[in-house]
């Protein structure tokens, strides 16, 4: 018995010294002066001669004090086992400055291995301090003083913003916090800043509010994330972040007498309700440079990449294919929007359908953002699809970029029409089953009574009335034939002409899926919808692209067209309102949504009117 337990006891070493050796140096990276903290080594091997670098700006109170664990474990036959060895010192801080911990060595089978190094910033000590301990990736919190008066100096809130001089286009990511030396147990009401000339993505926080220590003007608090948002300046100058309310509540210990035991099982103690506000902060936003902007700017911000895709470059006449647009990168990817392709003029094009996969994050927005283009030839010949340009901006160079995709030939086969096979006449019935075919007046036939149309044998057709009709019909039917498709190739060709006339199709079918949305009480689709409307049918209507268009220039616009300015005015104010509902937090009502959606439709169909 005792040699079988040897045999597994060597058989556990074995399996632990397979593993490669892991050694790593732990501690708090901010301490206050006179705290005790704990600074460990941990490796996954047994080790020897552990040496450890000179301690500048600390006392070394205690260590090394050693500790071992280890478990081991089969799962399917397959064993498993973890080690792990820990040599423990308590330190104090004495001096205010930020020191670095060189690496550590220690022995194993006479190998040598060094630990990471550390870095330590010791600020003045508050009284609070207590003791701290090193080893968890997050640092745990500072010892609150239970007993101390609130005052803006222990418990306060701040929104810190990761930058506060940026290029319109570009993201900041607003982090609201609260910063705590008390007994801080819980939250009341809040007001959050409306971020009046941002639009703001949220950015995802655990719903669980945890107090870290972190430094602030020298002092360490217990620190606690509220929310975090990813913010978008919608125009140039100065914005202000309106500050930020919050109602917190502070637990502390009654006055009256020396402390005992029985202080905490009695409850002496109460809560007190305590709100604080932020101040506001100013952010400075610069506008992207006009001088060197290139045609067809598309407003995106960021570095961003594109990629072309075509389904096939061999098809019939009336065959469906793809064309599709990528874009990947990091920036403003969900205020992009598709690009202008220049698609063969015999080309059915639909509206393209779109794709977003974008993370929103405290680095920025990142992601891929999709348009899929479905294209039907309807002639035969060789077609050329151009590379498609994309400009934007690049904050971190200050110059534009232009992105090319490629360059598509596509050959459409000849002869075959929609529904029929290739070199089968036009006339040709196919698909038919024998059950489906039926003699009819296969049996004895009556004899026809009443007046006989008749006429002598041996009379030819040439030279009678119909055979005069017979030849001309089909020569008027062929010029009138040929003058319709001189015209139809020629209305074609006036591109401004087909987007005027197709404007207000285009928003009716945007409005129709906005019904849809407010339908189904989808508040953001619905907003999404009724801008792509309006925005859409002033590109076709004015003969303008999408990216050239915005609300300081398209009052200029509409005025020089003769629009009346109620009329211009009523279309801003209705821009507003969506772009506002759109990305303001908070749901919409039904109502609201009916009202927008007739006044859409109220303002379309006057602009058609109006606009000459």
């Amino acid at each position: 018995m005792k040699r079988l337990g040897v045999i597994i006891l060597l058989f556990i070493t074995a399996i632990a010294y397979a593993e490669p050796v892991e050694f790593k140096a732990s501690a708090p990276s901010v301490v206050a002066t006179g705290e005790q903290f704990r600074l460990s080594y941990t490796i996954n091997q047994k080790g020897s001669n552990l040496e450890i670098p000179t301690l500048e700006g600390f006392d070394l109170l205690m260590g090394p004090s050693t500790s071992q664990s280890s478990s081991f474990s089969i799962i399917n036959g397959k064993a498993t086992q973890s080690v792990s060895f820990t040599y423990t010192y308590i330190l104090e801080g004495v001096k205010e400055g930020t020191y670095h911990i060189a690496p550590a060595t220690i022995l194993v089978d006479g190998k040598k291995y060094e630990s990471n190094a550390l870095t330590i910033q010791v600020v003045k000590g508050g009284g609070n301090s207590g003791s701290s301990s090193g080893g968890n990736r997050r640092e745990r919190a500072v010892q609150p003083d239970a007993t101390a008066a609130v005052n803006e100096e222990n418990l306060f809130v701040r929104v810190d913003l990761s930058r506060r001089n940026l290029y319109l286009g570009e993201s900041l990511v607003a982090t609201i916090k609260v910063y705590s030396k008390v007994d801080l147990t819980n939250f009341g009401r809040s007001k959050f800043p409306a971020f009046d000339g941002f639009l703001s993505e949220e950015v995802p926080t655990p719903q669980r509010i945890e107090l870290v220590r972190e430094t602030y003007n020298g002092q360490i608090y217990n620190v606690g994330v509220i929310r975090k948002v990813l913010l978008f300046p919608q125009h140039a100058g100065d914005i202000v972040i309106e500050p930020f309310e919050l109602e917190c509540i502070v637990r502390q210990h009654l006055a009256g007498g020396g402390r005992s035991f029985f202080d905490d099982f009695f409850g002496n103690y109460r809560d007190v309700r305590v709100v604080r506000r932020s101040k506001p902060i100013t952010v400075q936003v610069k506008d992207v440079p006009q001088d060197r902007k290139p045609a067809g700017y598309s407003g995106a911000v960021g570095n961003i990449t594109m990629a072309t895709v075509l389904s096939a470059d061999t098809v019939n006449p009336n065959d469906a294919m793809t064309y599709k647009v990528t874009f990947q990168g990091k920036g403003n990817l969900k205020l992009m929007q598709a690009p202008a392709v220049q698609f063969p003029l015999d080309f059915e094009a639909y509206d393209p359908k779109e794709s977003r996969n974008i993370n929103t994050t405290a680095q920025g927005m990142s992601g891929s953002v999709s348009f899929e283009y479905v294209l039907i030839p309807r002639y035969s010949g060789d077609y050329t699809i151009p590379a498609v340009r994309y400009s934007y901006f690049d904050p971190k160079s200050g110059t534009y970029k232009t992105i090319l995709g490629k360059e598509y030939k596509i050959h459409v086969r000849k002869g075959a029409e929609k529904g029929q096979q290739a070199g089968m006449p036009s006339n040709a019935v196919q698909s038919f089953k024998k059950e489906d075919i039926r003699q009819v007046g296969s049996d004895i036939r009556y004899l026809k009574t009443g007046d006989l149309n008749l006429h002598e044998t041996g009379v030819r057709f040439f030279g009678t009335l119909q055979y005069g009709l017979a030849l001309l019909i089909p020569l008027l039917l062929f010029v009138a034939g040929m003058l319709f498709n001189r015209r139809r190739i020629k209305a074609n060709a006036d591109v401004v002409r087909v987007k005027n006339r197709a404007a207000t199709k285009m928003a009716r079918k945007r409005l129709k899926t906005a019904s849809g949305a407010m339908k189904n009480h989808n508040s953001e689709q619905f907003h999404d919808e009724v801008l792509k409307a309006l925005w859409g049918y002033m590109s076709y209507k004015l003969n303008i692209d999408r990216a050239e268009l915005n609300r300081d220039n398209i009052s200029e616009i509409l005025e020089r067209r003769q629009v009346g300015g109620d009329l211009i005015k009523g279309f801003i104010d209705l821009l507003d309102t969506c772009e506002y509902a759109r990305y303001a937090p908070g749901s919409n009502s039904d109502e609201k949504m009916d009202q927008i959606y007739a006044q859409s439709i109220d303002i379309i169909t006057k602009l058609d009117k109006s606009i000459k």
